[in-house]
């Protein structure tokens, strides 16, 4: 799994649109491709490997089905969101630099719905949402997908895919989401395919079989994945920024 990706070119990686567009096909190497690269580093999450990596991955929901691809929508509309936030502050060198800088100016807590009570209701964030609030949602989305992940590990792949999917999104993201985005996923999940069970393995890791290597390819993705969500969940941490509505 070579890398043909320069980190040091990710401000013009994530302005090309090319780099995310759901027209190109799910392609598990490349996903931990980028994951080797941003897990080099977590404590300045590298922005294209991480965001592009993230959006990648939503890829394999649409293998299952249409509505659970769309159920998920809402994480690369994130990835998009975050993407313009590097156009607009171009002097950030990595995410927590973009985090950091929104503290700076103390937009870090606006969601484009209490921005008039922070103060921010006729200035220039009058209808800003932040990328610590939408980024922190991301990590949420990378913490689900640990979770499936290491449940494809315990039951040695012998689950059907939407039952795991299903599992983890009730235990890791329907404790954080509105009733109705966990009702549209429900019936996403309701009426997906994905109901065979030695499918799970091929559908996320493109291994035909639950092979040795398959399982060890699993584990060490896990282990990047939780570099990567350990370097973001470090500064929310820190500046105290979990509970960001």
């Amino acid at each position: 799994m070579e890398s043909s990706i320069d980190p040091s070119k990710w401000k013009e990686y994530i302005k090309d649109n090319n780099n995310f567009t759901q027209a190109v096909p799910y392609d598990f190497k490349k996903i931990y491709t980028k994951l080797q690269l941003a897990s080099e580093n977590p404590e300045k999450l590298n922005p294209y490997c991480t965001l592009s990596a993230i959006y990648d991955y939503t890829k394999f929901f649409a293998s299952i089905s249409t509505g659970l691809s769309m159920g998920f929508s809402d994480i690369t509309e994130k990835v998009e969101q975050m993407r313009e936030k590097f156009q607009e502050y171009q002097d950030t060198e990595n995410i927590q630099d973009l985090l950091y800088k929104e503290i700076q100016l103390g937009v870090y807590k606006l969601n484009g719905s209490n921005n008039k009570s922070l103060g921010h209701g006729k200035d220039q964030y009058a209808k800003y949402i932040s990328a610590s609030r939408t980024f922190l949602r991301l990590l949420w989305f990378i913490e689900y997908l640990i979770d499936i992940f290491e449940n494809l590990l315990k039951d040695n792949g012998k689950t059907a895919i939407k039952k795991i999917i299903g599992n983890s999104y009730n235990k890791v993201l329907a404790p954080r989401h509105t009733f109705l985005v966990r009702k549209a996923v429900g019936l996403a999940l309701t009426f997906s395919s994905g109901g065979n069970v030695d499918n799970s393995v091929n559908i996320i890791f493109q291994y035909p079989e639950y092979t040795e290597e398959a399982r060890k390819t699993i584990k060490d993705t896990i282990d990047l994945m939780k570099k990567i969500w350990n370097g973001g969940n470090d500064f929310y941490t820190k500046y105290k920024m979990l509970d960001l509505k």
